[in-house]
Parts: C-alpha cells; sequence; structure tokens
C-alpha cells in the first residue's frame, strides 16, 4: 500500500512547545488551492490506474486539517468522484488533528470520504500543548474531551498520540493509567520526544530515558496485553520480538522507500511528512511528476541500500534488526548527517526489549519446586554454598542463570562462574538469553546452553543487590555473586572472558600509538557517575602536553572529548578488552572499562562519587573518591534508590563528581606512567576525600 503524508495546510490553531512541523521558509497560513488539489485526486487515480493490485492510504496532515473547514472537504470528495470513479474503492483516508476545531458539520464530508478514524495528541501536564500564543492547555484539554464525546456519539474511532518528554519521565504508569481511562479501548501510543535545533533542553530526552519510561509501564501493559492489544509501541515491538505479529511502524520496516512520500499545499513531494518540514529528499512537483515517477526517484536508492550495509556495519550481528531495521532514516540523518547510519534512537528499544521484555516473557514462568533445602533463589537469596552445589549438580536439568545488571556485572559473573567450573569440574548452567550477556558468557565452560527455560525451570538471579549482605552488610558485589553461586568466601576477585585475547590488527594500527597511552572512558549509562565535559578537556588538553596519547573508546553515541584520539563507536567489548595491553594507563568512573582494566592488569585512575570504590573497585586501582555532601552521604546509587540511576543530579554545580578536579586526575595518571611506587600515591586518595 502506499502511504501519502497529505499535508494541505500549513495553518494550525494550537502553539505546541516543541512543534516541528512547519518548515522555517514556509508560508505559516498556506494551504492548498482547490486547482493543486484536484491535480492530486487525479495523481492518484492515474498512480492506481498504472498499478491496478495497488491501495492509496491518504492520511490528511498539517498544520491543523480542520483549519481548512467543512467546505474544502466536500470539495475534496467532489474531486475524488470526478477523477478516481473506477479507482475510489482502493483510496483509503484518515487524519491526524488535534481535535479542538472539530464540529458535527465536518462529519458528512468526512465520512463520505472515507474517514471514519482520526489520529490526535493529548498531554496531561501543563503548558506544553495549548491554544493559541499564550498556549492555553486549559481550553485546549476542554476543547479535546468535547471533540471526543461528539466522537464516540457519532461512532468515530480515534486514538491518541503521547508525546514523552522530561517532566513525565517521573510519570509513566500514571500517565498510562490516565490513557487508559481516557481510551479504554487501548488505541494509544508513546511516541519519543523529536527535537532537532530547538533550544528544549528541559524537555529533551535520551534514548534511555526513553526505554525506561516504557519499561516502568511494560508490566502493567503485559498483565492486560489483551485488553490493549493496540497501545504501541508495546504491540507491535514485542508482538514481532515474539514473532506474533510483523506490522512495524515506517521508521522500523525498513521499507518507507517503497511506501511513503509526502505532499505539501504548494504541491512539491518529498519522502515523508518529516522530510518535507526539514527541506530533504525532493522529488519535485505533482505538477510535473507522476507519482509512479516519484517512487523511482533515484535519491530512494539510498534509503535502500541502508538494508545492505547496515547489517553488515553498525547492525552486524544484531539480533533485533527484523524488529528495527536501523530505525528511522531521518533520525539518521539528524544526529551523523549521512542515511547510511542506524538512528541513536535504535539503542531505545534494544534497551526496553533486553532490559524490560526479555526477563518477563522468557521468564514468566515460577520457580519451579524445589527440595525444601534448596529456597528458590528468587524468593531467598542467602541459600547455604554446599547446599546448593551438591544439589542442583544431581540435578538431571540445569539451573538456569537469570543475568541482571550491566556490561561491567556480567564481567564479574563470567569470573565468578570460572571458579566454579575450576572448583567443580563439569559444573554447569544454562543462561537466559538476554542478548547484551552473550559477549561475556557465550562459550564459557560453565555455561551448557543459552536460550529460554521451560515453565518451571529453576532460575538463579544475578540481582545482588538486593542482597542484605549487599544492603546493610555492605559486602562487595564480587563477594556476593560468588555465595549465590555456592563458592564459600571471600575468594579472590578475578575476571574471565571465554576467548583468546587477540587484538584487531586493523583497529590497533590505525591508532597514531605514542611512547604513552591513556584510554579514556568518561561515560556511564548513568549521568551522576559522569563528570562534566570541561573537566575532561581539561585532563586531555594536560595530557597533550606531556606528549600522552589520550584515546577515546567507548559508546558510539558518547559526547567526544575534545583533543583525545577517537575511536567511539568503533570497538565492541570483545575488541576493547584485546587491545587493552595498549595502554600504559586508564582513566575511567565507576563502569564496565574499570573492570576491563582489572582483568588486563592495566593499572587504572576511577573517579568515584555516588558509588563506592569499596564495593566495587580494586585495590590495585588508584581510586579518587570524594564524599556526597548531599541528602545521600553514602551515595545516591543502590539499591535503596533505584529510580535515581537515570536521572541527572538536581544539584548542578554542586554535584559529587563536578568537585574533582582535573589535577588530581592528572597527578595520579603522571605517577603511574613515571612508575611511582604504589605507596606514594595514597596521598591522592587522601586528597581527593578531603
Amino acid at each position: 500500500m502506499a502511504t501519502v503524508i497529505f499535508k494541505t495546510t500549513t495553518a494550525c490553531n494550537a502553539s505546541c512547545i516543541y512543534c516541528d512541523g512547519r518548515r522555517p521558509d514556509a508560508a505559516p497560513h498556506a494551504r492548498m488551492t482547490l486547482e493543486l488539489l484536484e491535480v492530486f485526486f487525479s495523481r492518484i487515480d492515474e498512480f492506481l490506474k498504472e498499478r491496478p493490485d495497488e491501495t492509496m492510504e491518504i492520511i490528511w496532515h498539517g498544520g491543523e486539517p480542520l483549519t481548512l473547514g467543512p467546505e474544502y472537504f466536500e470539495h475534496a470528495l467532489r474531486l475524488q468522484q470526478k477523477h478516481c470513479a473506477s479507482t475510489a474503492d482502493r483510496i483509503n483516508h484518515s487524519m491526524q488533528s488535534n481535535l479542538t476545531l472539530f464540529r458535527r458539520e465536518f462529519l458528512a464530508p468526512l465520512k463520505a470520504l472515507g474517514i471514519d478514524s482520526f489520529g490526535s495528541s493529548y498531554e496531561i501536564i501543563d503548558d506544553l500543548r495549548g491554544l493559541g500564543p499564550g498556549r492555553d492547555s486549559t481550553a485546549y484539554n476542554r476543547r479535546f474531551l468535547d471533540a471526543i464525546c461528539d466522537l464516540k456519539e457519532e461512532g468515530v474511532n480515534w486514538g491518541v498520540i503521547y508525546v514523552v518528554t522530561k517532566p513525565a519521565l517521573s510519570r509513566a504508569v500514571e500517565i498510562f493509567h490516565h490513557l487508559a481511562n481516557l481510551c479504554p479501548w487501548g488505541t494509544f501510543s508513546f511516541n519519543s520526544l523529536l527535537l532537532y535545533g530547538n533550544d528544549l533542553s528541559h524537555l529533551k530526552i535520551s534514548p534511555a530515558e526513553y526505554a525506561d519510561f516504557l519499561g516502568a509501564i511494560f508490566p502493567e501493559w503485559w498483565s492486560r496485553r489483551d485488553e490493549f492489544s493496540q497501545v504501541q509501541p508495546f504491540a507491535s515491538l514485542v508482538g514481532t520480538y515474539l514473532g506474533e505479529t510483523n506490522v512495524l511502524s515506517c521508521c522500523d520496516s525498513g521499507q518507507c522507500a517503497r511506501s511513503h512520500f509526502g505532499v505539501l499545499p504548494d504541491g512539491s513531494i518529498s519522502q515523508c511528512g518529516r522530510s518535507s518540514d526539514w527541506n530533504l529528499l525532493n522529488y519535485g512537483s505533482i505538477l510535473d511528476r507522476s507519482f509512479s515517477q516519484v517512487f523511482a526517484d533515484p535519491q530512494r536508492d539510498v534509503l535502500l541500500e541502508r538494508n545492505t550495509v547496515l547489517p553488515e556495519g553498525e547492525c552486524k550481528d544484531c539480533h533485533l534488526w527484523k524488529i528495527c531495521h536501523g530505525g528511522c532514516p531521518l533520525d539518521a540523518w539528524s544526529g551523523s548527517g549521512s542515511f547510511l547510519h542506524k538512528s541513536e534512537w535504535c539503542e531505545a528499544k534494544k534497551r526496553f526489549l533486553e532490559k524490560y521484555v526479555e526477563p518477563v516473557v522468557h521468564c514468566a514462568a515460577p520457580v519451579a519446586d524445589a527440595p525444601a533445602s534448596v529456597a528458590p533463589v528468587a524468593e531467598t537469596n542467602t541459600v547455604a554454598a554446599a547446599t546448593l552445589i551438591s544439589t542442583v549438580a544431581d540435578d538431571s536439568e540445569l539451573t538456569w542463570i537469570h543475568p541482571y545488571g550491566g556490561l561491567g556485572d556480567s564481567l564479574m559473573i563470567s569470573g565468578v562462574l570460572k571458579q566454579v567450573s575450576e572448583r567443580h569440574p563439569g559444573k554447569k548452567f544454562n543462561l537466559v538469553d538476554r542478548s547484551k550477556y552473550r559477549v561475556f558468557l557465550e562459550g564459557h565452560p560453565a555455561i551448557q546452553n543459552i536460550g529460554h527455560p521451560p515453565p518451571g525451570a529453576r532460575l538463579l538471579r544475578t540481582d545482588y543487590w538486593n542482597d542484605d549482605s549487599f544492603q546493610v552488610k555492605h559486602e562487595r558485589a564480587y563477594q556476593v555473586l560468588a555465595r549465590r553461586f555456592g563458592l564459600e568466601t571471600p575468594v579472590e576477585e578475578s575476571l574471565y572472558v571465554p576467548w583468546e585475547l587477540q587484538e584487531d590488527p586493523v583497529l590497533a594500527n590505525a591508532v597514531p600509538w605514542k611512547r604513552f597511552n591513556v584510554l579514556v572512558a568518561h561515560s556511564s549509562e548513568s549521568p551522576r557517575k559522569q563528570m562534566p565535559m570541561k573537566t575532561w578537556e581539561a585532563l586531555v588538553a594536560m595530557l597533550r602536553q606531556e606528549e600522552v596519547l589520550p584515546v577515546q573508546a567507548t559508546r558510539l553515541h558518547d559526547r567526544y572529548i575534545k583533543g583525545a584520539y577517537s575511536l567511539l563507536g568503533l570497538t565492541t567489548p570483545r575488541q576493547l578488552i584485546s587491545m587493552m595491553k595498549r595502554f600504559d594507563a586508564v582513566i575511567t568512573s565507576d563502569n564496565l572499562v574499570m573492570h576491563v582494566a582489572h582483568l588486563c592488569g592495566v593499572p587504572a585512575v576511577v573517579v568515584w562519587g555516588p558509588t563506592s570504590h569499596l564495593t566495587y573497585g580494586y585495590p590495585e586501582q588508584i581510586h579518587l573518591q570524594v564524599e556526597p555532601k548531599c541528602e545521600y552521604p553514602g551515595g545516591c546509587l543502590g539499591p535503596s534508590h533505584p529510580g535515581l540511576y537515570l536521572l541527572d543530579c538536581p544539584h548542578g554545580a554542586e554535584h559529587c563528581m563536578n568537585t574533582i578536579e582535573a589535577d588530581a586526575i592528572y597527578a595520579a595518571v603522571m605517577n603511574i606512567l613515571n612508575k611511582t611506587p604504589a605507596a606514594a600515591l595514597t596521598g591522592l586518595l587522601r586528597v581527593a576525600e578531603e
């Protein structure tokens, strides 16, 4: 089916704060003339006669299409009857409207055209959507609610798009319940706020924040999914992931080049509504080009090329390719200036599915009944070590490890499992398939199989932070994990990867190595673990003056540190670990790279604030620990405050990580490079703590 985003007008009676729907060079109140409207319908008839098996979906868009008035749609109906007499049964109409201008006079012409459903938008937070220059939210919502009452009485379908902004992040479940009451049949969708060039940082959200917003709602939706089978993006993402459906949005289908185009009030044609807003991928005008010529335009080739380039590049071996296809090409262009990259919002889908969906849909079955001497780990976290080992070893069915946490946690799990296999040869576990953990556990001598546990399988959870010995006694994470796997503690905290540490020669030869080379890894999923960029940039400048090469090698979308040699997005965890020995020192925070430095025996300087080096750090490393002077004196990140991990610190310049000086880090690194004895470095820790 061909779909046209039909923007007949740029006029709108609302002034939504984040609206990105008007081209800067477009007239603010433009509307398609009746002459052009006639050309449009003649082009539709021409296209459908050329393709007798094709249908066409016309989505009336804007601006606000209801500003055109009922008479405009009456005229559109007459033009369709005039030009599409033999093809009208293959034309479908729908409309995207804020509904605040709706009145019953619209119903006759709209229904005659076939518009029997509306997509709309709604907001429970004040001052984001509103009418007029003053953005009157109260009037907007009153008119919207009046309109949907009329539509219900007339038997017309409608649904709601909710745009997720920063103020909504802490109210996810509340918003879900609000929309569920508003649309009890479940036709509503949660879309992330997309800002391109707008200075609205107080509203903008990251892909991780969007994923966690959806994750907060997911258990509610999952338990009522039969009742709310049309709520998006849950229905399409989860349904496609489970193989129950293959209905994807245009952004995720990888096929928009074959299915979509957009038309503006002046008759100009573009790839879609968004590309026309941004003045990209222009295909001419309905005055001089047929729709078949539009679909054959060579500019579309680059969109189709993504389906070949991405699976061999950025999306290689991604098990979510069938769900995402690299995301929207327009998002890729916005982030990189090229259509041949994946969208940053792919990370949102991946995080949502791996962190929230996979544990539920594959582990929903209850833990099997176990002998009285072995309590299910999901319920009791302090199983006696000897009992667990002997009982599980005799079972015909292996225990399934249910992994939680980040990549650093999975590296610790790998180390613990290696010690289990050494002390109990032949001891095996199965691993619940949550894809990001494969990198450290696939091929592990203690892992028999990676997959999905059957009903009644015995699960062993790795959420050590819920253990009393971690929460109350503040025991180190590695030791808690070791005891969960039946080891007598304390144990040596050694890490392990199930592959040979062999560096990628192409990658290694691309780096202009110097006498001293330092890996700088500033990023963390939690903004509370990160120092300000100005501190990192000052540190890199100091190192470069000493003829030290600072190399930044973390995720693609991490912020670049000015002056560092960038390998951002170019290394997988395996590649980074394999080339770690190239570095003389590592500078990082509480993240995966801190664990990798310990694994590879590379000296590290680690900065700490909201978490403690006594819990996660390693004794051979230099730890610059600052004590928070806020309402969380022991650190704001931990099991007592799970909701804070992905939120910015509200204390701004007083954020504990902002108090670490570049000079202190520089001094610690230079002492490592100059091979100062470890005893001489202890003063650095005291300085940082003071």
